[in-house]
């Protein structure tokens, strides 16, 4: 399976997906990989802010555009990964079952699909609405505030139900309740991580399962999609259950893929009837693999040097940043799991269980463990002491709380409530440590920006050897999925690889650093802000095309306004230090239009090309040679050098695309060259799908500064090997009946050799 993932939306419809087959085709690729084609919130640029589950996107596709996608698919051979959304939809006036719980509350038609919390003690048969700028009171003043029969007019929104009356007078008491949007400290939904405007649905009950998958189970069964992919499968109450459902509801055939990020180390649960990840594991193990670590100490005595402050020890960072993001912003959802948990713990563990709970979450190793009933199993039990272990170490006045807790857990057989609120707990937990983790901690650790990517660790102790790399090869599920980009990573495959290069050049870029540092008056930033001005710079500067025909100016400002508010230091979304902002940029700017320092950065990173490219190649041929099926984020044939989304989601010029292929590149900084060798690479796999699918992996010994390996079945073998630096020659296998497959056009350092 070579899959290429498509972001639709209003301006990439299925009709142009239409258009763009033939070109795929071309490139090798023989699955296309949606994101979510359900009704969607007006305007929305991803899907998953889903309005109607039981119909296709109106600003996406007609039936009949969709029926014809697949008949062009099924012509070529070609087949349909669907991307589902089991966890949330929107909290939007659109949102067609919510209309019953504004005209209903609890006894709405549609109301027990949503996880709301109706006997919330201080919102008894309501439910919290934060969408007010304002208080209500002065919302309501301003007359952007109105109740009328069975709805309200929130600004230019109405709220209403099936029944609504804009003229009548209100019967009764709304069972939603508009609030302030940062007023979230009685929240009685489930929100997806923090965001207020999609809620969580209570999809484990089974008719709630099978209203969210109707529509999707019945292109299943006309045999329009081949593989689901299952986003934040995390967020479900009990995803072993879920995905054993799901897999009963479609089939053996049909694969099955999720969204699930492990830690480093970390394993699929083995019971899971699933084919695989999404790749997440994948693309960290390769930015790990392809970083220098012998420079590893002089990166941190620059990051020291430069920002005046001790490099925080990351373990540590991570917990204060979940436990302030436990206590402030899901202080809610905290309350929530206190008062659940309350009338079942003996009376020594209520006395400070707010505390309590908050330390053991943000303490947690991983996104979260799966209780299914019964005592808790030697592996989540060793998760949950873990917790307890690193509390006592980081804030030692919790730890015997904490201790405590775990120990009564480990003595309980969980069923009914207490099952339900442990999963809860999980629930939590998964959100926290994303939120605590990648879009945190994530912003305001710059040692090597590089390795702030999802699924990853940029903990300097975190490293990968080759043969590390080997030994997670062979752990994985060889039907997993190989990314090296996704709508969700933090920067372009090939902004990684810029920055995987700097670390082959200390000594240029602490020259290149302090340069900048002398120049500037930088005065007016935290020196951690320029440092995170120039690795952006790096990772972002084109040498293909001009600064202005990238709009670097204009994308490098979204992305610091997005990278500050996130880091909730230097700004913050929810109070935004707009002044500071403006003189981050100042800076991003001043260094682009310096004639010297222009000249300067064009000059290092066309030193550090080599290594660049070379990592770059890398990655295309472990991703489509390594086994596991490879997935191409879409645009990315070209240098992919973007920021975190939206900034990924910009329009893809196929045209330009579809005449790499036809006529190679023209110079050494030419899109063109990655293209051709991922169309070459996804070819092969295409002529010999019954190797790459069932070959095996055999590590070969090449020393530390070379990845190589054999993969054989049937009679045929593949043996790739890659150096580490991109000078060193790779040398051919000793074998006969070889054809080399990547050349030297592709530099030294990377060598293909297949054998029918």
């Amino acid at each position: 399976m070579n899959t290429y993932r498509i972001q639709f939306h209003a301006g990439f419809t299925v009709r142009q997906l239409i258009d763009t087959l033939d070109y795929l085709e071309e490139l090798g690729i023989d699955t296309v990989y949606g994101s979510p084609i359900l009704a969607a919130s007006p305007g929305s640029t991803h899907g998953y802010d889903v309005i109607d589950p039981t119909i296709l996107n109106p600003e996406v596709t007609t039936e009949e555009d969709w029926g014809r996608l697949h008949e062009e698919l099924h012509r070529r051979g070609m087949r349909y990964m669907q991307d589902i959304v089991p966890n949330h939809t929107a909290l939007h006036p659109a949102n067609a079952w919510f209309k019953t719980v504004v005209q209903d509350g609890p006894e709405g038609t549609y109301a027990g699909h949503f996880d709301i919390d109706w006997a919330h003690p201080r919102l008894s048969g309501r439910m919290l609405l934060p969408v007010l700028g304002d208080t209500p009171e002065r919302v309501r003043e301003q007359g952007q505030l109105r109740e009328y029969k069975h709805g309200v007019q929130v600004y230019d929104n109405y709220w209403e139900g099936p029944d609504a009356d804009r003229d009548a007078a209100p019967e009764r008491e709304l069972p939603i309740k508009p609030v302030h949007w940062q007023a979230v400290t009685d929240i009685n939904y489930r929100r997806f991580f923090t965001v207020n405007e999609l809620i969580g649905m209570r999809t484990e009950e089974r008719r709630v399962y099978e209203d969210m998958h109707e529509r999707t189970f019945a292109d299943v069964e006309m045999g329009r999609i081949h593989y689901l992919r299952v986003d934040h499968v995390d967020g479900l109450l009990d995803p072993t259950t879920y995905l054993r459902r799901l897999r009963e509801s479609v089939g053996p055939q049909v694969g099955v893929y999720i969204e699930k990020i492990l830690e480093p180390g970390e394993q699929l649960p083995a019971d899971w009837p699933v084919d695989g990840t999404t790749g997440y594991d994948f693309l960290a193990a390769v930015n790990r693999l392809l970083t220098n670590e012998d420079s590893s100490s002089a990166f941190s005595d620059l990051y020291e040097e430069l920002t005046h402050e001790p490099l925080a020890d990351y373990p540590a960072l991570v917990f204060r940043n979940k436990l302030m993001l436990v206590r402030e912003h899901f202080s809610g959802e905290l309350d929530n799991l206190v008062r659940r948990w309350e009338p079942l713990v003996p009376e020594e563990l209520r006395q400070d269980l707010r505390e309590t709970l908050a330390h053991w979450l943000a303490a947690f190793p991983v996104y979260r463990i799966y209780p299914s009933g019964g005592p808790l199993t030697d592996h989540e039990l060793a998760v949950c002491m873990e917790a307890a272990t690193a509390v006592t170490e980081y804030s030692p006045e919790q730890g015997r709380h904490v201790l405590a807790w775990v120990n009564w857990l480990a003595h309980q057989e969980f069923a009914g409530e207490s099952l339900e609120y442990l999963q809860r707990s999980q629930q939590l937990s998964g959100p926290l440590m994303a939120k605590g983790v990648e879009d945190t901690t994530f912003y305001q650790f710059w040692r090597e920006a590089h390795l702030n990517e999802v699924g990853s660790s940029a903990d300097p102790r975190d490293r990968l050897l080759v043969r590390d790399f080997h030994h997670f090869i062979a752990e994985r599920p060889a039907s997993s999925m190989n990314a090296t980009a996704t709508h969700d990573t933090k920067r372009g495959e090939d902004g990684r690889a810029f920055l995987q290069a700097l670390t082959f050049y200390p000594t240029e870029w602490r020259a290149f650093v302090e340069q900048v540092m002398n120049t500037l008056d930088t005065s007016a930033v935290r020196p951690r802000g320029v440092y995170l001005v120039l690795q952006s710079l790096v990772a972002g500067f084109p040498l293909h095309k001009s600064v202005e025909e990238a709009n670097l100016h204009e994308r490098l400002h979204a992305y610091l306004e997005k990278a500050l508010r996130e880091g909730k230091e230097m700004s913050d979304w929810a109070d935004p230090n707009v002044d500071y902002e403006r003189s981050l940029n100042r800076i991003a700017d001043q260094v682009l239009d310096h004639t010297g320092l222009r000249t300067s950065l064009q000059h290092l990173l066309r030193e550090i090309w080599p290594q660049t490219r070379h990592n770059s190649f890398a990655q295309v041929v472990l991703k489509c040679l390594c086994p596991g099926n490879p997935d191409v984020y879409q645009g990315t044939e070209s240098w992919d050098l973007s920021f975190v989304d939206p900034d990924n989601r910009r329009p893809v010029d196929y045209a330009k695309r579809r005449r790499w292929l036809e006529e190679g590149p023209e110079d050494t900084y030419d899109p063109a060259r990655k293209a051709r060798l991922l169309q070459l690479l996804l070819q092969l796999r295409r002529r010999y799908p019954d190797f790459f699918a069932r070959a095996d992996y055999e590590p070969l010994s090449e020393g530390d500064e070379v990845l190589a390996f054999r993969r054989s079945f049937g009679g045929q073998q593949l043996v790739v090997k890659l150096a580490k630096r991109a000078g060193t020659r790779v040398q051919r296998p000793g074998e006969e009946g070889f054809h080399r497959i990547v050349t030297d056009a592709y530099g030294a350092g990377l060598g293909v050799w297949f054998r029918k």
